[in-house]
């Protein structure tokens, strides 16, 4: 269970707004988690209709819900890498409709997904280059790829922030990301509460200021479980905190909040910077 306290901020830094309002009341949600609780969280999309269902809601929950501030962004998915979304991608940039990039990568992890390669390759240079051009961080969908993520480190060194999604490496890969010089931050979810050794061990070695929580709701699910919640996001939270407390036994809640919340606004938060 959490700690007693009278005020509780979590930050989710990467989910799917439009595809849990599918699933899920999300208004309810977010209306029932009490007055000492806030949340902030970063939703993506990645088709032109999608994305549209996304800034009607966002706008709507931003409006209505007190305890939510969403941030938004747009991205080419290498699970599904349409190229001709580039321009689109581009357009919402210039007009300063989104706060990130992404999701943007490569996902290898499949005989399927490997044939679209070349289309992969494509979609991640034109986003990272554009993230780069826009000052704007890069969310990045990595499996089974990141020999291509450390190929290409000089162009990421270019991009003001770069968040791996559901990071899958341990801290071996993060800290030879960190080493290129690559403004790195990387995000776990549920994969902290199954198990997971390569997550566990960022989620309790990373520098501080170096981490990131999320839900990737709906997906990340555990087993027998059909979808997640955004608010699962407080889940993600107790273990992280109770895996960092294993090398600062006196950590608290408060102070792990702060310490992401602080990440968080730091990425996604960019409009002075």
């Amino acid at each position: 269970m959490l700690e007693e306290k009278a005020f509780f901020t979590f930050c989710d830094a990467h989910f799917h707004l439009v595809q849990s309002g599918l699933l899920m009341d999300i208004k309810s949600e977010f209306s029932s988690a009490g007055d000492n609780a806030v949340f902030y969280g970063c939703t993506c999309a990645h088709e032109r209709e999608e994305y549209e269902s996304q800034k009607k809601l966002a706008a709507e929950f931003s409006k209505e819900l007190k305890n939510l501030r969403l941030f938004t962004s747009f991205g080419i998915h290498p699970q599904l890498p349409l190229t001709e979304n580039a321009s689109f991608l581009e357009e919402l940039l210039r007009r300063g409709e989104i706060d990130a990039v992404g999701e943007a990568g490569f996902d290898l992890y499949t005989p399927e997904f490997k044939k679209t390669i070349l289309e992969q390759e494509d979609a991640w240079r034109a986003q990272v280059e554009l993230a780069a051009q826009y000052n704007k961080p890069l969310v990045v969908h990595c499996r089974k790829a990141l020999h291509l993520i450390f190929r290409d480190s000089a162009l990421l060194r270019k991009v003001c922030a770069v968040v791996f999604h559901s990071f899958c490496g341990g801290m071996h890969e993060a800290e030879g990301i960190l080493g290129k010089g690559i403004n790195a931050y990387f995000s776990f979810g549920k994969q902290l509460l199954n198990g997971n050794k390569k997550s566990i061990e960022c989620a309790r070695f990373l520098p501080a200021e170096r981490l990131l929580l999320e839900t990737d709701a709906p997906f990340q699910t555990l087993k027998n479980e059909n979808m997640t919640s955004p608010l699962e996001i407080r889940r993600v939270y107790q273990a992280a905190l109770e895996i960092r407390r294993r090398e600062n036994p006196l950590l608290s809640m408060d102070e792990l909040q702060c310490a992401l919340s602080c990440n968080f606004l730091r990425v996604f938060d960019r409009v002075e910077k």
